[in-house]
C-alpha cells in the first residue's frame, strides 16, 4: 500500500466530499477521484458510499479511516519530537492568530524579527478559533483567551483593554455625548461573536440599535472607518487611529489575556523558543498600549438598555 493514500481517505472523510478534500490536499478534484478509485480497486472494497450530499464512509472505510487517523497522530508526534530537538536558528515557523493581532500587533515587529533571524521563514494563518497544534498544521499561536488549552505551554503577556469607538465624521454628523442606544452599532457575528468585544456590546447596547453584523474583525473595522456607526475595539487598535474617537465612559478591561503558545514538544526547538521569547517580550513591553486609557468622562453616555428583541 502507498501510505500517502491515508491522507486522501482522511481528507475525504473529514471534508465529506471530493471538492473539500482537494482543497485540503492542494490538488484538483480529478486527482482525488482517481486516487480513491485506484485504492478501492487495490483493496477490492468500497471505502465510501456516494450519497446525494457527498461521500460517507462504509463500515470498511470507517475501519480504514480509524487506522489512518492513528498513523497520522503517531507521525505528527514523531515530527514534533524531532523538531523539538532542533538547536539551529533556522527553518520554518507556522503561526496562527486572529486577524486583530496579525493586522495591528505583529507587522511592526516582523521586520525586526526577520533581521534578527534571517534564516527563519514564517507562514502566518488567520482564523477566529484555536487550531489543533497536535496535527502539525501550526507551531505557535498568539491568542486572546481567559483559558488557554491545557495541552499547550507558553507565556501570558498581560491583559488588554477595550472601548467603544466611532469615526469622528460619524460623531460630527449624529452628535456626541448621547445615550449608547441612540447610536447605530456594528456587531460581531460567527466565531467572533464569542469574543469579549461582542459580549461587551451585548451587555451595554440595546439590540434594536445594532444595524450591521460582521463575521470578521477587519471588515467590521472597515465599516467603522466608513462612518457606519459605533463598535467595540481593542484599545491598541482604536487609540492609535486618528480617524476614530473613543466614546467617553466605555473603556473596560477584558477578562482575557494575550497568550503566546506552542506544543510542549516544540518548546526546546531553537527557532520556536526564539520566536516566543521575541514576541512575548515585545507584547509585555507594550502593556500600557494594550490596556489603553479611558477618554475624558466629563459627559459619560449611559447604556440605557431596553428589553432586547431576538433577531
Amino acid at each position: 500500500m502507498n501510505w500517502d493514500d491515508l491522507r486522501y481517505v482522511l481528507a475525504i472523510s473529514r471534508g465529506g466530499g471530493l471538492n473539500a478534500a482537494a482543497r485540503q490536499l492542494g490538488v484538483n478534484t480529478t486527482s482525488v477521484f482517481r486516487r480513491l478509485g485506484a485504492l478501492e480497486q487495490q483493496l477490492e472494497v468500497r471505502l465510501f458510499e456516494r450519497i446525494r450530499t457527498g461521500y460517507r464512509l462504509t463500515p470498511a472505510g470507517e475501519a480504514f479511516a480509524e487506522t489512518a487517523g492513528r498513523i497520522e497522530a503517531e507521525t505528527a508526534s514523531v515530527e514534533r519530537k524531532i523538531k523539538g530537538t532542533d538547536t539551529r536558528l533556522e527553518g520554518h515557523i507556522r503561526l496562527n492568530s486572529s486577524d486583530i493581532v496579525v493586522q495591528y500587533a505583529l507587522p511592526k515587529w516582523l521586520a525586526e524579527f526577520r533581521q534578527t533571524y534571517p534564516d527563519v521563514t514564517m507562514e502566518i494563518a488567520v482564523t477566529a478559533d484555536y487550531v489543533d497544534l497536535s496535527k502539525r498544521d501550526v507551531d505557535v499561536v498568539i491568542r486572546a483567551t481567559s483559558s488557554p488549552p491545557e495541552h499547550l505551554v507558553g507565556r501570558n503577556t498581560g491583559p488588554w483593554g477595550l472601548a467603544a469607538y466611532a469615526s469622528k465624521r460619524y460623531l460630527d454628523r449624529v452628535g456626541r455625548n448621547r445615550l449608547l442606544a441612540d447610536y447605530e452599532w456594528l456587531q460581531y457575528e460567527g466565531p467572533v461573536r464569542r469574543s469579549p468585544l461582542a459580549k461587551w456590546i451585548e451587555q451595554n447596547v440595546d439590540e434594536a440599535s445594532i444595524k450591521l453584523w460582521f463575521d470578521a474583525f477587519t471588515t467590521l473595522r472597515s465599516a467603522l472607518n466608513a462612518d457606519l456607526g459605533c463598535s467595540a475595539l481593542p484599545c491598541f487598535t482604536g487609540d492609535n487611529d486618528p480617524e476614530l474617537e473613543q466614546l467617553p465612559g466605555t473603556h473596560a478591561m477584558s477578562r482575557s489575556y494575550l497568550w503566546v503558545l506552542t506544543h510542549p514538544a516544540l518548546r526546546r526547538s531553537a527557532r520556536i523558543h526564539a520566536f516566543m521569547e521575541f514576541f512575548s517580550t515585545r507584547l509585555v513591553a507594550t502593556s500600557k498600549a494594550l490596556i489603553g486609557k479611558p477618554a475624558p468622562t466629563t459627559a459619560r453616555p449611559k447604556a440605557a438598555k431596553r428589553k432586547r428583541a431576538r433577531r
